[in-house]
């Protein structure tokens, strides 16, 4: 899928910021997609020692009325287990079966290299999943509350995503990691044009793979089936249990 993107020079260590071209990988075209996220490390912040209080009796000696030392209750512990059971174990994505359209399919990694355009103009392109879904590295992992973004093949190289238009608003989809199931439902199926589209458009379309502020699974291809004239785009949310 093909988008307009400045991509960030620290990540890709590029002298200059470059206009890329971002295509979807699961096409069976050759065009690129860009990386489209810094992977840069978070800054570990620093924690404050807790200041040593006098024991009763070295207070008592010194004259001064010792300060209480805070004793775990049964609050604090309760709040610390809640905390601990909320925390999510999660990886990277092994696995997709979406049994509406019969696709039980592995999840590889996916990277992205840099390469020339005939022009000279320098872009980044991802690596290509073959007979397998491919989890862009610089999405989310599932159960981290952000965008979680695989894209697979439609004609060619074990077609993976090739029924992805069968899908409807509703229909399970299963992420795994290991042996852990993380559920969606299907809540949009989407058809955007590429061949046709105009920068604007691509960067609009661009926009479904970028982190979302929310918990999502996105999908995406080409489409029509014989041919890549445009991108399917198929966005999901975890199931919720009441």
């Amino acid at each position: 899928m093909i988008f307009a993107h400045r991509l960030p020079t620290r990540s890709l260590a590029l002298p200059l910021i470059l206009i890329a071209m971002l295509a979807l990988a699961g096409c069976g075209s050759s065009s690129a997609e860009a990386a489209t996220a810094s992977e840069a490390a978070p800054a570990v912040q620093a924690t404050q020692q807790p200041q040593a209080q006098p024991t009763v009796a070295e207070a008592a000696a010194a004259g001064v009325a010792a300060r209480p030392t805070d004793a775990p209750s049964a609050q604090k512990a309760a709040a610390v287990a809640a905390s601990a059971a909320s925390e999510v174990e999660t990886g990277i994505p092994t696995r997709l079966v979406l049994p509406s359209i019969k696709l039980d399919t592995g999840v590889t990694e996916l990277g992205w290299s840099t390469a020339k355009s005939k022009e000279g103009q320098v872009f980044s392109q991802w690596d290509v999943a073959e007979y397998a879904a491919g989890w862009h590295k610089n999405s989310a992992e599932p159960g981290q509350g952000e965008n979680v973004v695989l894209s697979g093949h439609n004609n060619i190289l074990g077609a993976v995503f090739r029924e992805l238009d069968q899908l409807k608003r509703g229909d399970k989809a299963v992420l795994y990691v290991g042996d852990k199931p993380f559920e969606y439902l299907i809540d949009k199926v989407m058809i955007v044009p590429e061949r046709t589209a105009t920068a604007e458009q691509r960067l609009e379309n661009g926009e479904w793979i970028q982190p979302a502020g929310e918990e999502r699974l996105t999908l995406v291809s080409c489409w029509p089936r014989d041919d890549n004239s445009h991108r399917i785009i198929v966005i999901a949310h975890p199931v919720t249990t009441n």
